[in-house]
């Protein structure tokens, strides 16, 4: 299906708008003056005395946009003088300038305009109508066209405001989305190496002396996770600057999660690994589950000291997928300020999961996530 064009593909630009006011305004001022010259009222007056309070009153209305406010007082001169020329329908073009102030110029002076064409066009109809009942119906139809020009006016300007408002709101939301993204990307590529550099780069400092075979075998570990922390750090900054890259990383599976595991030292953490047999996981899904245990074990190298830890995936209830990364360690509640388990959880909520991370009561910390199977439809069992 072939796509359908605007009438008007570009917006106007603002020499555009003038030159269809000023058209309006040529137009309107014809539109009034042949009926005038044609039919004179009232009777005695020239059939041209009409015919410069039509022009005062319509040719201004081309500069409404760039000058409301003269505009709209030229134009209520007009209206004063309107009936003693026998002209009846200057609320016209009043309107129109009226409807100009209310969407450009502030709500304050909108007031004012709107109240002193009110007045001025209930004094035009008391002088002009042959009694107090044409009045009323002249005044109060003049005064329905006003009013209803000036709350168009009025909403139109309000909207805009509210418009522009929701785009800055939604822009920095974004900004700040993709600040924590990026945030999150870059921690969890980099604090998992880094703690393990640091934890071997001690042990190879203090066994140097007495125990250099050690000190090699850590300055190897060292050697071989920088080289990995550099080759994660340099696919990273290729994404961000690939505005059309949206994987973080490459699509990380269970394996992945394996080869993460048995990378821990066995000197630093005696970590187990329980996989459900015969679960398989999309790249979405096996992105947050690696990220969860990559954190959860880097937390497990700074801060349990050396212990137990058993990681556990699998499925309950067929409809949701379980994560738990459990300790033995030195439980503690975690440190103010630190950005990792924030990150998870962030990770975590915008999956439609919901985690926990926390001491255990006989000793340990455990980290738990709660996410939507692959097979789930995310609808909560009744």
């Amino acid at each position: 299906m072939a796509e359908r064009r605007p009438l008007i593909a570009r917006r106007l630009r603002p020499g555009h708008w003038v030159a269809v006011d000023a058209f309006a305004a040529v137009a309107l001022a014809a539109g009034f003056s042949v009926p005038a010259v044609l039919v004179p009222e009232p009777a005695g007056v020239s059939p041209y005395a009409a015919v410069p309070m039509i022009a005062l009153a319509c040719l201004p209305l081309a500069g409404r946009r760039r000058w409301p406010v003269l505009v709209c007082a030229l134009v209520l001169v007009a209206a004063v003088f309107a009936p003693c020329v026998g002209w009846e329908e200057a609320f016209v073009p009043l309107a129109v300038a009226l409807h100009a102030v209310a969407l450009l110029e502030a709500r304050r002076t909108a007031v004012a305009a709107l109240v002193a064409a009110l007045a001025v066009t209930a004094a035009g109809a008391a002088i002009d109508a042959p009694s107090w009942t044409g009045a009323a119906s002249a005044c109060g139809f003049a005064w329905l066209v006003l009013g209803l020009a000036w709350t168009i006016g009025l909403a139109i300007r309000e909207q805009r405001a509210y418009a522009e408002q929701a785009v800055a709101r939604s822009a920095q939301a974004a900004a700040t989305a993709e600040r924590l993204r990026m945030a999150r990307d870059v921690h969890d590529v980099v604090a998992h190496s880094m703690s393990l550099i640091s934890m071997r780069a001690g042990i190879a400092n203090h066994v140097a002396a007495t125990h250099p075979e050690e000190a090699g075998e850590a300055l190897a570990i060292i050697e071989e996770t920088s080289r990995k922390a550099q080759a994660d750090l340099r696919r990273l900054l290729g994404l961000l600057r690939d505005a059309s890259g949206d994987q973080d990383g490459p699509p990380y599976t269970l394996d992945s999660l394996r080869e993460l595991v048995a990378a821990i030292p066995a000197g630093d953490a005696r970590v187990e690994l329980d996989v459900e047999p015969g679960l398989t996981l999309g790249d979405e899904a096996a992105l947050v589950v690696y990220r969860l245990v990559q954190e959860s074990l880097t937390n497990v190298l700074k801060h349990a000291g050396p212990a137990r830890c058993r990681v556990a995936v699998g499925t309950r209830a067929e409809r949701e997928l379980v994560v738990e990364v459990v300790d033995d360690g030195r439980g503690s509640t975690p440190r103010e300020g630190g950005h990792g388990l924030a990150g998870l959880e962030e990770r975590v909520t915008l999956y439609g999961g919901t985690f926990s991370a926390g001491p255990e009561p006989g000793g340990g910390f455990a980290v738990r996530a709660r996410l939507l199977s692959p097979g789930g439809s995310g609808e909560d069992e009744r």
